[in-house]
């Protein structure tokens, strides 16, 4: 049965295996895409913000958003696992980046009391929508050899912008001092199991991709926060090369928070409430 079960599911990932030439970063492709993927988030966001006057209901919308992205996330893990890399887990793709965790939190969010929500909100009102706007303008780890994945990638980032827009529309996140500090707290906590993961993973990463060719890396980026290697992000990359690892991951953790937070303080006019 599970056999069965399995043939099934790898004839239906080689049927949507087409391939593509991987997109040029800041190409036609690229902006046009980036571009479509931005105004339809914001349109949804209005439409649904203009429909939706309390806060249990926003909650919903954004559970069942938590809910798609948990089905699309499936999707790409098993199409990575048996397409691409060969029946082997790429534990770089392993769902837990910046941009994963809204896909937690939405679906967690009703089992939360209301402090804890209006600071995991909070949070996708502005790390979110930044992540998700920063991949779109830079989106050169989503633009793959594979339409599937690609569009994957566009469709995942466009329902984050969705996810922080709507927050930001309808008021549901503090933009005070506290509702600043409480994203902040879970920020650092998310990074700290990031970390624990990298950490986790290293041992085993290089055997993998030994053993898998299909694998194209050999270590871990949760949160582009690995102790051990530099990183592939612009700038980051710079400073790591020069000041260290250590004083890279630093900085670059208290930029995201930094810039995070001030979106969300300047987002407060744009609130219903």
């Amino acid at each position: 049965m599970i056999f069965v079960m399995e043939s099934n599911v790898i004839h239906i990932l080689n049927m949507t295996a087409w391939r593509m030439q991987t997109p040029q970063l800041f190409g036609m492709f690229h902006i046009t895409v980036s571009l479509v993927t931005a105004v339809l988030a914001v349109l949804t966001a209005v439409f649904f913000a203009h429909r939706i006057n309390t806060e249990k209901s926003v909650i919903r919308v954004l559970t069942a958003t938590g809910w798609i992205l948990l089905l699309l996330e499936a999707y790409k893990q098993l199409f990575l696992y048996y397409v691409v890399n060969g029946n082997a887990i790429d534990f770089w793709f392993f769902p837990f980046q910046l941009c994963s965790v809204p896909m937690y939190l939405c679906i967690l969010l009703p089992a939360f009391r209301a402090k804890a929500r209006v600071s995991m909100m909070t949070f996708m009102g502005g790390y979110t929508f930044i992540s998700a706007l920063a991949t779109l303008i830079f989106p050169e780890d989503i633009m793959r050899p594979y339409i599937a994945l690609t569009a994957h990638g566009f469709v995942w980032h466009g329902l984050l912008l969705f996810i922080s827009l709507l927050i930001i529309f309808t008021g549901c996140m503090d933009s005070d001092a506290r509702g600043l500090r409480g994203a902040a707290v879970l920020f650092v906590f998310l990074c700290v199991i990031a970390l624990i993961i990298n950490i986790a993973v290293e041992p085993v990463m290089p055997a993998i991709r030994a053993a898998h060719p299909g694998v194209a890396h050999e270590w871990a980026a949760m949160f582009y926060l690995n102790p051990f290697h530099i990183s592939p992000q612009p700038v980051i990359c710079d400073i790591q090369k020069t000041a260290g690892i250590p004083a890279g991951l630093l900085l670059y953790t208290f930029v995201i928070a930094v810039v995070s937070s001030i979106a969300i303080r300047l987002f407060k006019p744009l609130s219903k409430r």
